[in-house]
């Protein structure tokens, strides 16, 4: 009997490593990637918006001051973008539920004229690299600001202050970064956000956890006009070890739809390794935004694609897709150029050959046509099955109930030998 307790032992643990196999992988299937660019692929001088970041963001640089955003060479030969004044990269289309946003900071100058802002608000006119008069004319309108600074993160939560320039008041606090991290060239400098697109987030640097951000009271509006996207009443800030540093009131942080980005204004920006995870619907969602708004024949290929994608998403991520309707009316419009040539092309031959042939021939084929299309379409309805869902769960069961077996044999087997 006493040998049975250690194989029982040994049973139980390889049962829940199992189930913490099972945990890790499910949760790293929860996000899935939307965009991952280093630019090394490219040349110096090369447009932003020749890259893949048009997926995902917009690339703009205004004329005042001759602001570009472009590819560089550093003096080590690495390829990094380069945002040069009056810029601001953004998601073009907002980021629904939980995603993931990294990129490493090569530099960023104007102390808080330039940035990384997460969770902020749609504008109606004003751009994010629009100064919003306090302090230092600060980024504008950006819901969460990150300034970075060589061995400090500044951190601005914006709230809504009808006294304040633009409504806008800026609240800002500096955090020192773990040990041996700090901002520029070198392998320590990657910032990233794990939003849990609910009422979390966290920021990392070097993969050190830095601050927590807990959000409450979503759906609060403004009279402002610049904001016009639902924010969230309460935010409170907590360091790497949960003490509340910080709690604010009327933010300026957005509870719907995430846009995040970075931005500059007088003053340059270096970014490079940019990385963005989400969750599965939002890659049908972006695949539904990229579709043409005039569709042609020749964009069958590229709805289809989006088509098998929202296809793939269980029911619960279809609800989810707000952008379906482009979809639909894709499809219409590339089934319009399929179904007019299948119509002209019958009136021309049965009109010509009815005269001089007679009705015999005409009507002789009629019973093998009526065959052959019964035994065509037979198999081809049942060929395609309604589809089966399996739940996830029941694979747990399978190896729960397998190891349960297992353990039941093994514990029978040593018990054999203890009594022989």
């Amino acid at each position: 009997m006493k040998r049975k307790l250690p194989v029982l032992f040994l049973c139980v643990c390889l049962l829940l490593s199992s189930f913490a196999l099972l945990a890790v992988s499910a949760e790293e299937e929860d996000l899935v990637l939307l965009i991952e660019e280093n630019f090394d692929e490219y040349e110096a001088e090369v447009k932003g918006t020749s890259t893949t970041m048009p997926k995902l963001f917009t690339l703009d640089a205004n004329a005042i001051g001759d602001g570009y955003i472009r590819v560089e060479e550093e003096a080590s030969g690495n390829l990094i973008l380069k945002s040069h004044v009056f810029s601001q990269v953004f998601n073009h289309t907002p980021i629904t539920g939980a995603y993931e946003f990294s990129l490493s900071i090569i530099g960023a100058q104007g102390e808080v004229m330039s940035g990384v802002f997460i969770r902020a608000p749609q504008t109606g006119s004003a751009a994010y690299y629009e100064g919003d008069g306090s302090p230092n004319n600060s980024l504008c309108l950006s819901g969460i600001f990150l300034y970075p600074h060589n061995g400090t993160l500044g951190v601005n939560v914006k709230t809504y202050n009808v006294n304040a320039p633009n409504c806008v008041q800026n609240n800002t606090l500096t955090l020192t970064l773990p040990e041996g991290a700090s901002f520029g060239s070198n392998a320590n400098n990657v910032l990233k956000v794990v939003d849990n697109g609910t009422n979390e987030i966290s920021l990392y640097v070097a993969d050190h956890l830095l601050c927590k951000f807990s959000m409450s009271n979503p759906g609060k509006k403004y009279t402002n006009a610049l904001v016009t996207d639902p924010c969230f009443g309460t935010v409170v800030l907590s360091d790497a070890n949960g003490k509340e540093i910080a709690a604010y009131t009327d933010t300026l942080v957005g509870s719907g739809n995430s846009i995040i980005g970075w931005a500059t204004r007088s003053c340059d920006m270096y970014v490079d390794n940019v990385c963005v995870k989400a969750q599965k619907h939002m890659e049908a969602i972006l695949a539904i935004a990229s579709l043409p708004s005039k569709v042609k024949e020749t964009d069958k290929e590229q709805i289809q694609a989006a088509r098998a994608l929202y296809d793939a998403l269980s029911e619960e991520d279809k609800s989810l897709v707000s952008n379906l309707k482009k979809l639909t009316n894709a499809e219409a419009a590339v089934g319009a150029f399929t179904e007019a040539p299948t119509e002209a092309p019958t009136e021309a031959p049965t009109e010509a050959p009815t005269e001089k042939p007679t009705e015999a021939p005409t009507n002789a084929p009629e019973t093998p046509t009526e065959a052959v299309t019964d035994e065509a379409t037979t198999p081809a309805e049942t060929e395609a099955p309604a589809p089966r869902v399996v739940d996830a769960s029941l694979a747990i069961y399978i190896l729960i109930a397998v190891m349960l077996v297992a353990v039941g044999i093994t514990a029978g087997y040593v018990t054999i030998k203890v009594r022989k």
